[in-house]
């Protein structure tokens, strides 16, 4: 199965809420966390307000940086989603980055994750910034992948971060520049 023949990325609407949040559920049991700061307890205008003041700069917690959560839908299904972090702080320039993506367990290997990150390198790109940094977990062999497919290349002074849980961390430098 291929995905059609453009991804729709955009942020967050309410009619996204149970998509979203069966997503989120699923890919815990990978330790990833599609929405970021959700909680079941937040209401949902409340948690895509918070995602777009974020975007704008505004209500940012102590800690964290301006940033944007977007969503891939093909067809109306949610098959993605894609942090762009508009700045980074010390933790984001260890493991963090300037984007990070993630791909609904059936939608992988169909190049919805190349297309997540090519589109956080545009936003990034239309924000001023020329490099962005990436990161993978080391054993993350589709992920590294994407990366590179993307234009990233290795951190020449550091490539790999030992951290304290899980996988080490590769490190990536890509030009946001618009790539085929």
């Amino acid at each position: 199965m291929t995905l059609g023949k453009t991804l729709e990325i955009r942020e967050l609407e309410s009619q996204d809420e149970q998509q979203a949040i069966d997503a989120h559920h699923l890919m815990l049991c990978e330790d990833f966390e599609f929405l970021p700061t959700w909680s079941a307890a937040e209401d949902w205008e409340d948690y895509i307000y918070r995602m777009k003041a974020g975007r704008r700069g505004e209500h940012i917690p102590e800690g964290w940086v301006r940033s944007a959560l977007f969503a891939a839908f093909d067809e109306g299904d949610l098959v993605g989603r894609v942090s762009v972090r508009y700045e980074i702080n010390e933790s984001l320039f260890q493991v963090g980055g300037h984007i990070g993506y993630g791909v609904v367990p059936e939608y992988r290997r169909r190049g919805a994750a190349q297309e997540l990150c090519k589109f956080g390198l545009q936003e990034l790109r239309e924000s001023g910034i020329e490099h962005a940094l990436v990161t993978c977990d080391s054993d993350n062999i589709g992920s590294k992948s994407t990366i590179e497919k993307c234009g990233g290349l290795l951190d020449a002074e550091l490539p790999e971060i030992e951290v304290n849980f899980g996988p080490s961390k590769l490190r990536f430098w890509m030009p946001t520049r618009l790539i085929r």
